[in-house]
């Protein structure tokens, strides 16, 4: 009997060194930036850091790592509520290997003024509520989906574009933002807006409610029956069409910047030989040429909202 209880001791002390140990080999943290493993230990997504530690300030996220035997790592994803109640982070830059943003990765960063994120094509549930300082909002080019009340309570954003690849949208993803007015979607077809619930009633909506007065919605030529007909979409009182193929066929290179500079004009920092298009809102090309190295000003531009490479920039 003592033996059987000896046994079953030192077993279940093996089972739990065990499980500490492969436990604490499914985290690595390398310059202040916290990595989970994936099961198989082949990539890494950012987490959250050990508390009562918090990230702060601006955060740039690479797209590797190097672990203890020299491997390197890709860094595919944002972990769920990674950068949660942070409210000292500034900015998030992450790289183009980063796939997918988790639930509550960014919720409650009251602070964060801007995130890049050129590769994402998966932003989770709640993944950015209560950026009450988020100034604008670029979202990727490959984005295939926005979850439930991702960007709640954005109180700084008045306008985005929904990306041609883009097929579900959360329920209420917008909820919270009475300045946002105006949505600019690239695709002909509408995106499926999922199911919520308000007083118990169903309901389809990206914003609080069905009442979408005073908000704006911009379509390719020829896709309005289709947000119409869709709902979540044709809750819209007004929806101007546009033409796409001024900001669809606009390529350019990661150095692509534009501002606005006051006095009717923009400065455009690019890549030599980028092919820059500007059009109106109408879809109505204005400008088109190749960039210089640097910083291309032009000026005697109308006031008002312009397109620039696929990038809506307010002349005054």
């Amino acid at each position: 009997m003592k033996k059987f209880l000896l046994k079953h001791l030192l077993l279940v002390i093996t089972l739990t060194s065990t499980t500490i140990s492969a436990s604490a080999a499914s985290y690595i943290t390398r310059n202040g930036i916290r990595y989970v493993y994936n099961s198989a230990k082949t990539e890494v997504s950012v987490t959250s850091l050990k508390s009562p530690e918090v990230y702060v300030g601006d955060i740039v996220v690479p797209s590797t790592i190097t672990n203890s035997a020299d491997q390197v790592i890709p860094v595919v994803g944002v972990g769920n509520s990674a950068f949660n109640n942070c409210t000292n982070v500034t900015s998030v830059t992450l790289p183009e290997s980063v796939k997918k943003i988790g639930d509550y990765a960014f919720d409650s960063c009251e602070g964060l003024k801007s995130v890049t994120m050129p590769g994402v094509e998966t932003i989770g549930h709640w993944a950015f509520r209560n950026c009450y300082a988020l100034e604008s909002l670029e979202l990727p080019e490959n984005l295939t989906s926005i979850g439930n009340f991702s960007f709640d309570k954005n109180l700084k954003i008045t306008e985005i574009t929904i990306p041609s690849g883009v097929t579900l949208i959360g329920g209420f993803a917008f909820e919270g933002n009475p300045q946002l007015t105006k949505i600019t979607c690239l695709s002909s077809t509408p995106a499926e807006i999922k199911k919520g619930y308000l007083d118990g009633e169903e309901i389809y909506t990206i914003f609080d409610d069905t009442d979408y007065s005073g908000r704006t919605l911009y379509v390719p030529k020829g896709a309005t029956d289709n947000y119409k007909s869709k709902l979540g979409w044709n809750y819209f009182p007004n929806i101007v069409e546009f033409d796409p193929s001024g900001i669809t066929d606009a390529k350019f290179s990661k150095k692509f910047e534009v501002v606005a500079n006051g006095n009717n004009s923009i400065t455009i920092s690019a890549s030599k030989g980028d092919n820059i298009i500007i059009v109106n809102l109408n879809g109505q090309l204005m400008k088109r040429f190749k960039a210089t190295e640097g910083a291309n000003t032009i000026t005697d531009l109308p006031s008002g909202f312009i397109i620039v490479n696929g990038t809506k920039v307010l002349v005054k």
